[in-house]
């Protein structure tokens, strides 16, 4: 079997509208939509892949809500739960929230889909959750090849 390399993916996340310009309601925008990541196996013996969510941007100023948050948590699965074996170390620095992917075999394959949340004062932002059915999937992402 063909290993690759780990990767360390920063995603960007701002804020689809500036702060104070009318709008009550904002969203958290990842990547400037470029949200779904793919990631190929590594070695079971090696470093595991890093993605870090880092508030950049109009977004600087907030902070992503605590993991255990209950209404409103900084990362949360949509739809079903990866093992624990294959997503570790989820921590949480205020302005970034960092995961390790340890995809190391057939059994870490698959699609996890996420969701964010950030605090900007008395107001929480979110990635906005969308259900449909076809090739196409808005929904934040990450696949396990």
């Amino acid at each position: 079997m063909k290993h690759a390399k780990p990767q360390n993916i920063q995603m960007r996340v701002e804020l689809y509208r500036d702060p104070g310009d009318g709008w009550d309601d904002n969203l958290l925008v990842i990547n400037r939509g470029d949200h779904n990541q793919v990631f190929d196996k590594i070695p079971s013996d090696g470093e595991p892949h890093t993605i870090t969510w880092t508030l950049i941007g109009n977004a600087a100023d907030g902070q992503f809500c605590a993991l255990d948050e209950a209404q409103n948590p900084g990362f949360s699965w949509l739809v079903r739960r990866p093992s624990e074996k294959v997503f570790r170390q989820l921590h949480h620095h205020g302005k970034t929230i960092t995961l390790h992917n340890h995809h190391h075999d057939k059994s870490s394959e698959g699609i996890w889909r996420y969701q964010l949340f950030a605090r900007f004062g008395e107001r929480i932002y979110g990635v906005p959750l969308t259900f449909g059915c076809g090739r196409s999937d808005p929904n934040p992402s990450i696949k396990n090849t």
